[in-house]
């Protein structure tokens, strides 16, 4: 039976490597990111068109540097994270930016308080932040809800097939001939892949991923229409790097790390 995911804890473990994430990871404001070592806007092309008096949403946001990329291009963002210290960082590099964007320390499970009643989105987006949740279904649902008629969901994740294991095979080759060995993946179960559990210094946090099909199911119960699926493979020049990510031994040139969909409210 898996863990139930505690937003607490998870906020205490943003808070904690907070300071080393952000000194450590490059993510770049000049590019709109979808996740590590993968291309970015200016290459995949998924976002709606920009025009005058756009409005985005951003969850999950770290240092809200999509939010920062978008701001630039005139749209009015809002950005939310649950960590505090990562609404710290977003605050200085809005700052360094000279961009004007409302900031609020707040989880997926709370941040309509934040909100207006009536409030609603061109753009509602979330890179690399719903594997942390205990009820995606619930999540993607509350974000439909604040895209307005003709707007977009834009979600990126964790691909199930990146929470495998790496290892070597032995695989059969022709007859008489000693069996090849090979790195590959190991999944035990493609509809239920292994959670990505962290533990350091005594902080916990749990990353966990889903078959596509569920997104889909998601996406269509709240109401949108999905537009694009991505599954990128790495690329050089990522607006989202480090020294870790880009070292990847060549398996996300075999493998996708990311799932990206964008949706529509018809």
């Amino acid at each position: 039976m898996r863990e139930r995911i505690d937003i607490n804890r998870q906020g205490g473990y943003w808070d904690a490597v907070s300071r080393h994430y952000q000194s450590f990871t490059s993510i770049s404001c000049e590019d709109f990111h979808y996740g590590p070592q993968i291309p970015g806007e200016s290459t995949l092309r998924l976002l709606p068109a920009f025009r005058a008096g756009m409005t985005a949403l951003e969850l999950g946001c770290g240092a809200a540097q999509n939010s920062i990329w978008l701001a630039k291009r005139g749209v009015a963002c809002t950005a939310m994270d649950i960590s505090a210290a990562q609404i710290e960082h977003a605050e200085k590099l809005c700052a360094s930016h000279g961009a004007d964007i409302r900031l609020a320390q707040a989880g997926f499970e709370d941040f309509e308080r934040h909100l207006k009643a009536r409030e609603r989105f061109d753009l509602v987006h979330s890179s690399h932040a719903l594997e942390f949740v205990e009820d995606p279904a619930a999540v993607v649902a509350a974000m439909a809800a604040r895209v307005k008629r003709g707007g977009t969901l834009m979600i990126s994740t964790v691909h199930p097939l990146f929470n495998g294991e790496w290892t070597t095979f032995e695989i059969e080759t022709a007859r008489g001939r000693r069996p090849k060995t090979v790195d590959g993946l190991f999944l035990p179960s493609y509809f239920e892949p292994p959670d990505d559990i962290r533990d350091e210094n005594g902080l916990h946090v749990v990353s966990r991923a889903y078959p596509v099909s569920s997104w889909f199911r998601w996406l269509k119960a709240a109401g949108l229409q999905v537009a694009a699926l991505e599954e990128p493979a790495a690329a050089t020049g990522a607006p989202y790097t480090s020294r870790d990510w880009a070292d990847h031994g060549g398996q996300l040139d075999a493998i996708p790390s990311t799932l990206i969909f964008t949706a529509r409210r018809a």
